[in-house]
């Protein structure tokens, strides 16, 4: 079995003709004085907290004041790339749609002169089968005036 157990040594004890000097009990003011240099030290190492942020905070945003400045110059090229494509596309456009009209113009006259040979025959047999033609010839003049009237509004 062991013993008792040894306790720690404590604070080694003061030699023997020496008697720890208590410390002064300190004074109303001198309480105060000591809190408000706490707070002082407290107060002044969160204002270089702040500070040290402040300055961060500055250094990001000339970071990003520059990377908006070459953003903005990539903004200003894309811009004006499209604006360029923009207007190549409605000249495209334009000349697609001067085609089609163009295509539709040709089409229309190329039928109704068809349509005017086809009439035109018919009036021919009509006129060697019969005496008078003047309706006919009337309607076959009206077709080509109306021919020729589109056949101007095409070359417009």
């Amino acid at each position: 079995m062991a013993g008792p157990p040894v306790p720690s040594p404590a604070a080694p004890a003061p030699p023997a003709g020496e008697q720890p000097v208590p410390e002064p009990e300190l004074t109303p003011e001198e309480r105060h004085e000591r809190r408000q240099n706490r707070w002082l030290m407290l107060l002044t190492v969160i204002a270089v907290a702040a500070a040290a942020a402040a300055a961060y905070a500055i250094f990001e945003a000339q970071d990003a004041k520059d990377e908006n400045r070459a953003g903005s110059g990539r903004l200003n090229s894309l811009q004006a790339d499209l604006e360029v494509l923009r207007e190549q596309v409605t000249q495209r456009l334009d000349e697609v749609e001067s085609r089609v009209d163009d295509t539709v113009d040709r089409e229309t006259v190329t039928k109704l002169q068809n349509d005017v040979d086809a009439l035109d025959k018919q009036v021919k047999d009509l006129d060697q089968q019969s005496g008078t033609s003047d309706n006919v010839t009337n309607r076959l003049d009206d077709l080509e005036q109306r021919i020729e009237d589109l056949e101007d509004d095409s070359s417009n």
